[in-house]
Formats: structure tokens, sequence, C-alpha cells
């Protein structure tokens, strides 16, 4: 059962069946909808139940521990993506690069806010945002403030293909996801996955499952949640030494072929689920 919520409605049946019943946490799941009283007791009754529980990070299976799950029951596996055929390769673009959905978790101001300080300190670096969500109007509205209009692209959603080719010619991708108001957290975002992937040096942030994939000055930047000025610093530190953007790169690439493949989830999820031979 993918999400928390539709293995608390299958448990039932699965119990009266015989099934056993796996569940796949993601992150809102066991964090925002974990606040509600209502929820954390359906949690409790599937934990009881089930077969297995599998996280996505140690981060969001610490998050089911607390809410009642047993250590036998519980199994990390990140998810995985489908490694491109090849990696970018160098690119002199001065272009960072978000991909995701406009709302609180993935901070999309205060990537607009270290931005600006980047375009301040560079005339031709620009910004493209992939993606949509409840907070664009928000985001318009601060890059205005910022007097960045003419340095970001707001693109909307945009078809895959249409990330693929922003990646392939961006310098870095930034994504500053934190834990929002309402408790809700990322799992292990896999934009940040396709980005490494395509040989892009990440800066985020240490939430969640991030630094699991991202080894900080190996294969990416990370810095703390909210940090603003870390995050302008380290982009700039990207933006004005490409060799080392490209060097990261490449070892984000390599850490994503070693372990965040679809294969490698899948072989996980058969060991976790027994079903090997």
């Amino acid at each position: 059962a993918e999400y928390g919520p539709t293995g608390a409605r299958l448990r039932r049946a699965c119990k009266n069946s015989g099934i056993p019943l796996f569940v796949h946490f993601h992150g809102s799941d066991a964090t925002k909808r974990a606040r509600s009283p209502r929820w954390r007791r359906h949690y409790r009754r599937l934990f009881r139940d089930t077969a297995g529980v599998i996280a996505p990070s140690q981060f969001i299976a610490a998050r089911l521990r607390t809410l009642g799950c047993a250590d036998a029951k519980l199994f990390v596996s990140p998810c995985g993506i489908e490694l491109p055929k090849q990696g970018k390769g160098l690119q002199h673009a001065k272009s960072f690069l978000a991909v995701g959905r406009l709302v609180e978790k993935k901070a999309p101001l205060n990537t607009l806010r270290a931005f600006a300080q980047v375009a301040e300190a560079d005339d031709e670096v620009v910004l493209e945002f992939a993606g949509n969500g409840p907070l664009m109007d928000d985001c318009q509205n601060e890059a205005h403030r910022l007097g960045i209009t003419k340095r970001v692209r707001f693109l909307g959603a945009v078809p895959h293909q249409t990330v693929v080719a922003l990646m392939r010619n961006a310098r870095a991708f930034v994504q500053h996801s934190v834990e929002a108001s309402d408790g809700d957290c990322e799992g292990l975002p896999v934009a940040i996955l396709e980005a490494m992937g395509h040989e892009l040096p990440v800066v985020s942030t240490r939430h969640s499952g991030i630094p699991a994939a991202i080894s900080d000055g190996e294969t990416g930047l990370l810095v703390e949640e909210h940090d603003v000025d870390g995050m302008a610093e380290a982009m700039l530190s990207l933006l004005n030494d490409p060799a080392r953007a490209e060097a990261m790169g490449r070892a984000g690439r390599a850490r994503v072929e070693a372990h965040f493949t679809h294969t490698h989830t899948a072989a996980r999820l058969r060991e976790i689920m027994r079903l090997t031979p």
C-alpha cells in the first residue's frame, strides 16, 4: 500500500483475508497527517497488524517509531530513479534550476531570497523555476520585491522532457526543503536524485532524507533549514567554480548509480517483503 492512510484503509480487509500488508510511507503521511489524533489511532492499529512498514529515510522512520511502529517491522528504502543514459557534462550557462511544487515545505521563497544575493554579485546568472502550486503568486510578488523579475523564469508545470532539458543546461540544482508550519516534511525528493543522475551538483538543506543522498562537499552543498545567506554562499561558490561544480556532478551521478536507481529500490523491496527466491 502506497502511503499510510491507504494502508490504514486496507488494514482490516488484509487482516481478515490473511494477506500480508506492507505499507510504504513517503513524508507528509508520517509528519503532517500524524498530527491528527484520529490518524495516530489508525496508525497504531496499522502498525499492530501490518507485516512491514517502509520509510524513504531514517528521518521518516524515526517519526514512525515515535508513532508506535516496532523496530522489527520498520524498514528504510529510499525511492529510486531511472538513471539517464548519460550525464550532462560541463555546461557554462550561468543558470540555477529548481523543480517541484511551490509549497511551504519546499520553501521557494527562501530560494528566491538566496538567489537575489547571487544575482547581486553576478549580472548574468538566472534562476529557472519549474513547477506550480499555491505559493506561485507569493513567489512572483517576492521576485518583484527583490528586483529580480528579469532574472527568474517561473515556468509552471512542465513535461518531464522539459525538465530533462533544463537539467542538462543548468549549473546546479537548488531546493531549500524545510519542515512546514503544519508539520509537513519531505521523504527524499526524487527531483534531487534526478538532478544528481544528470550530473548536477545540488544545493539543498539538512532535511529529512536529503543528507542520505547528498554528501556535503562531495556531491553537493548542504545548509541548515532557513539559512538563506548560507544557501546564497553555496550557490555563489558553484557559480564561480565551474570545475568544482562539474566534479560534484560526476560524484553525484556515481552515487545515484551505486544506491538510488529503480533496480536498487526493487531489490530492497523484494527483500523487505521476502519475495526473493
